[in-house]
């Protein structure tokens, strides 16, 4: 149809006046103003982002993260590219976080216990009446010369963090104690044992040969999985060979799954496997004279009773087997040997974990490419690399003290002691004999509910 410019102008003008008529019938003018952070909308996808850099602390693993905010908010979190461990990658435990800190059950202010302790009953007041409170408390005791009996529970802490908690226990007279899951400690004192040092090392797993690795379910939850995964990937691929990875546990885990050969083991033998591949490396000279020196001379190891054909039995494999993985293991370097998870978790976990971790020594790939990295020790003497992490038998004496009314204040910060000791410490009972507990959880955890006074910390992504 031709349409003429009579036509045209007529269309137009009709058009305008319909606008003009449903305006009234539109959005209107001051709900498209920006709103305030407080009452902005969830799904809300207008405004500048910022994009700001930070640790995930949802676990021990600290992988770097940026989380992108928007108006305020904080509405994604991904992997930092720049940060060495991760690179740019990062765990679900990360994108958890935003969980963490919008959490509905989260403590907005300090409390107070009114009720009998564990009831749970507890009234809020404020942070300077709060820190009034403890502050005075721990004076008096500092004045009546009962400052040795302050103790402060926190997570394994290092850095400037550390120093700030250091610093604020020492001021009263107190100490400080580590804690983390008991699973982890035979873990720490292996690595002490072996190497010389608190914190754990690193792995070269992209860059070595042959892995051997005993209950680490590293390509799952144990250790830095993001990070051990990222070398695990570079270990499989690229110009160099694939790598040779062999697996000993007796649970088919997702890291066994992986594993080129999977060696079932008797569940708790795993060092007495560890030290029948020593013995083969020495008999036969596949590894470093001085290392095998040191530990069978110097340390006093007579390793000539766990030839494989002495433990075969024991151990649930055979002596084909055992020469088999020696070999391989010492001869296609460099090569790692990594232990952890079941294999440290029996009541022998310890001497299971010093000789899984000293053929490492064997074969001289400590601070060497493709071998196990130590940590450098901290550049600043008040700053530590990481803190020290009680024992199980520090956890016990600690009881006694309580029991005894050698505590006095007990702080606790990101350590769930009430939960996560075992019964056989005592601990639960031993607590009501505590004059004052303070938490400084954020959420209402059973060690927190046991509390009398609450302080409740910023979620990490509020620094």
């Amino acid at each position: 149809m031709a349409i003429t410019r009579r036509k045209f102008m007529t269309y137009v003008g009709g058009s305008a006046a319909g606008a003009v008529v449903f305006q009234a019938c539109g959005v209107p003018a001051d709900e498209l103003l920006v709103q305030a952070p407080v009452e902005m909308p969830e799904d809300l996808v207008t405004g500048l982002d910022n994009w700001y850099a930070t640790l995930c602390r949802q676990c021990s693993t600290s992988e770097g993260i940026v989380v992108r905010v928007m108006e305020g908010r904080a509405k994604k979190v991904e992997g930092n590219v720049d940060y060495p461990i991760n690179q740019g990658s990062h765990s679900v435990r990360c994108e958890a976080g935003l969980q963490a800190l919008y959490h509905p059950d989260r403590i907005r202010g300090p409390l107070v216990r009114v009720g009998e302790r564990g009831s749970g009953q507890f009234r809020e007041i404020s942070w300077e009446d709060a820190i009034g409170r403890l502050a005075e408390q721990l004076q008096n005791l500092k004045d009546s010369g009962r400052e040795s009996s302050v103790v402060m529970a926190t997570d394994p802490v290092g850095g400037h963090l550390g120093g700030v908690v250091e610093t604020f226990v020492s001021k009263y007279g107190g100490r400080h104690m580590g804690y983390e899951p008991m699973e982890r400690t035979s873990l720490r004192r292996a690595i002490k044992h072996v190497f010389g040092q608190d914190t754990m090392p690193d792995f070269d797993i992209e860059n070595t040969n042959v892995v051997l690795s005993f209950g680490a379910d590293f390509l799952n939850t144990w250790g830095s999985p993001v990070r051990h995964a990222r070398g695990y990937g570079q270990f499989r691929q690229g110009d160099r060979d694939r790598g040779d990875f062999i697996h000993v546990e007796p649970r088919f885990s997702m890291t066994a799954a992986n594993a080129d050969q999977w060696v079932y083991v008797t569940p708790g033998t795993e060092g007495m496997l560890a030290l029948s591949i020593a013995q083969v490396i020495i008999a036969e000279g596949l590894g470093d004279a001085t290392a095998a020196h040191a530990l069978t001379d110097n340390a006093g190891f007579d390793l000539n009773g766990f030839t494989p054909a002495n433990v075969a039995g024991a151990v649930g494999v055979t002596a084909e087997k055992i020469h088999d993985i020696a070999v391989r293991f010492a001869g296609n370097g460099p090569a790692i040997a990594i232990g952890g998870g079941s294999a440290g978790a029996y009541t022998n976990g310890f001497a299971n974990l010093v000789a899984i971790y000293s053929l490492n020594r064997l074969v001289g790939n400590v601070n060497e490419p493709g071998g196990v990295i130590l940590n450098p020790a901290s550049p600043f003497n008040d700053v530590p690399v990481n803190a020290g992490v009680a024992s199980y038998a520090e956890w016990h004496r600690l009881t006694e003290e309580m029991n005894g009314g050698g505590v006095q204040a007990l702080m606790v910060r990101d350590a769930d002691l009430w939960h996560g000791l075992p019964n056989a410490t005592g601990f639960k009972r031993a607590s009501f004999n505590v004059p004052l507990i303070v938490s400084f959880s954020g959420l209402m955890d059973d060690t927190t509910a046991m509390s009398d006074l609450v302080l409740p910390q910023h979620n990490y992504l509020e620094d």
